[in-house]
Formats: structure tokens, sequence, C-alpha cells
């Protein structure tokens, strides 16, 4: 009877252990992609900015600047 409670309760820690590693590299190979979007995106953003004009700029900043706050207003409450 201890034998078998022993197997079962192996058998659950193997199968937790293994679970845990794979959504571990599930969760690295995610971020990895996010950060390999974020760079592309910002290097279009980068080249995108740098063909405006000044005035194009500060109406891009102003509305960037009203978005985030409209963000962390709305995480806020």
């Amino acid at each position: 009877m201890y034998s078998i409670l022993s197997n079962i309760l192996t058998s659950i820690m193997i199968i937790a252990y293994y679970s845990y590693k794979t959504l571990l590299f599930i969760h690295r190979l995610g971020v990895c992609v996010i950060r390999i979007i974020d760079k592309i995106v910002e290097a279009v953003m980068k080249r995108t900015v740098y063909r405006l004009s000044d005035t194009q700029r500060k109406v891009i900043m102003h509305i960037l600047l009203l978005v985030g706050v409209g963000i962390v207003r709305e995480l806020s409450s």
C-alpha cells in the first residue's frame, strides 16, 4: 500500500516539475518574441519620426501623451 502511494506521489511531483519547466520555457519564448517585435516596432518608429517635420512631431507627441494619460487613468480606476 505504501509503495503504491509513494509511486503516485512521485509521479505527481514529476508531472508538476515538468509542467513547471514547460510553462517556464513558454514564458521565456513569449518574452523573447515580444522583445523582438518591440525592437522592430521601435526601429520603424524611429525611421518614421526622423522623416517628419517639427510640427508633425509635436502633434504626434501630444497624441501619445494623451493616449498615455488615458491608459494610466483607465488602469488606475
